[in-house]
């Protein structure tokens, strides 16, 4: 049989990028799985109930109060022939119908836009924000499924958009190539860094760092860096040679300086609070730094090839999201495979949260820096980080 888990989808806008806003969606859950037969015999029992019928989160809401729920998130497993490609079906279209109603028009490709939800997931933990706010339940645990179930649901909607859609999926399988190759570029000691187009290559390297290392996961992380399948390594697990492994160092930087930007931008959150709650959300076990960011925001313009003498402490509260993020996004890498049971998911998942509780209790951003194992020197760290501060 296949489940279904009860999901809370939310909007969140985003401006970053450019000039316009953009809407994309944000999924949170508390991880109750419902088979799908059973969730359509209840939404038709509470719709034809003689004297009280009931909207469909209604009747839910009612049969599980504990957490809100809008939306029914498919867990299907491509292992599992049991299941009738009708329900498959009709499973994904409740949801697809569920994320055009919020958003409020059904959106171009759902590759982008689950593909954009765990890049918004990962960022909420990687701000340490309160997970169950959205939905009145849920941990880490269980949100750090939701991300190995989405990437699965990403490859689902990846193989759809290969018939009807191929520049689509050409788009975001290439993603992470064309990352990389932007990286060596603003690497080479000849390029114009200074120039017009070199700020414009700088600012979208760093805009695109996220979603390029979700890309590579999702992609490339079950055959080695070249294309080929690894020797003596199953398909259902990472190739030690994928690419994320070979070169997650240009991620890492891509990742500090869009910590750079996020800083200089003034910008301390995921983007997906709230705005009804007047407040940041924190999650519980954050660990609070004593440290003070020294960095005001009138200063933080730096002249290119110049040092603005601040520390790693001086930043650190600037680098604790994207470092996190690091963390979570290498913990992903070592576990994913498109092969992956329910059994392998909620190991995967404990793996993930027990990442992400270490970061969000690390003492200062020396312990955090060590749990996600980065090697960088303090000063190529603050340099990658006042390149990103440089773009805006």
């Amino acid at each position: 049989s296949t489940s279904h888990g009860s999901s809370t989808l939310a909007a969140a806008s985003s401006s970053v990028m450019g000039s316009r806003s953009c809407y994309f969606i944000t999924t949170v859950t508390a991880g109750n799985a419902i088979h799908y037969s059973c969730h359509a015999r209840a939404r038709a029992a509470d719709r034809n109930h003689p004297k009280a019928p009931k909207s469909e989160w209604e009747g839910a809401s009612l049969r599980n109060s504990r957490v809100a729920c809008n939306v029914i998130f498919p867990l299907m497993s491509k292992e599992n022939s049991s299941v009738p490609v009708m329900e498959m079906e009709n499973a994904l279209a409740d949801h697809q119908s569920a994320v055009s109603n919020m958003l409020g028009s059904k959106p171009k490709s759902m590759l982008w836009t689950v593909l954009h939800d765990i890049r918004l997931l990962i960022f909420r933990m990687s701000y340490g924000e309160a997970l169950n706010n959205d939905c009145g339940g849920g941990s880490l645990s269980s949100n750090s499924a939701l991300i190995f179930n989405s990437l699965s649901l990403a490859d689902m909607f990846a193989r759809d958009a290969e018939h009807d859609s191929p520049v689509t999926v050409q788009h975001a399988e290439g993603l992470s190539l064309g990352f990389l190759s932007a990286s060596s570029i603003l690497r080479a000691s000849d390029y114009s860094k200074t120039s017009l187009s070199g700020k414009k290559l700088q600012k979208s390297f760093a805009d695109a760092s996220a979603m390029s290392a979700i890309s590579c996961i999702l992609f490339n992380n079950s055959t080695n860096d070249d294309g080929s399948s690894p020797i003596d390594n199953p398909m259902s697990s990472p190739s030690p040679k994928r690419r994320w492994e070979v070169h997650k160092d240009h991620f890492l930087s891509g990742l500090l300086q869009c910590a750079g930007r996020r800083h200089a931008l003034n910008i301390e959150g995921s983007g997906c609070a709230q705005s009804s709650t007047g407040r940041r959300n924190r999650s519980s076990s954050f660990s609070d730094w004593n440290a003070d960011d020294h960095s005001s925001p009138s200063s933080r313009r730096i002249m290119y090839g110049s040092r603005s003498g601040l520390s790693i402490e001086d930043y650190a509260k600037a680098l604790r999201p994207m470092i996190t993020c690091y963390a979570i996004l290498d913990q992903i890498s070592k576990d994913f495979t498109l092969k992956m049971d329910d059994k392998m998911v909620e190991k995967c998942a404990e793996n993930l949260a027990g990442i992400v509780g270490k970061c969000q209790k690390a003492d200062n951003i020396r312990a955090l820096i060590s749990i996600a194992k980065i090697t960088l020197d303090d000063t190529s760290i603050v340099e990658e980080l006042e390149i990103g501060v440089n773009t805006i």
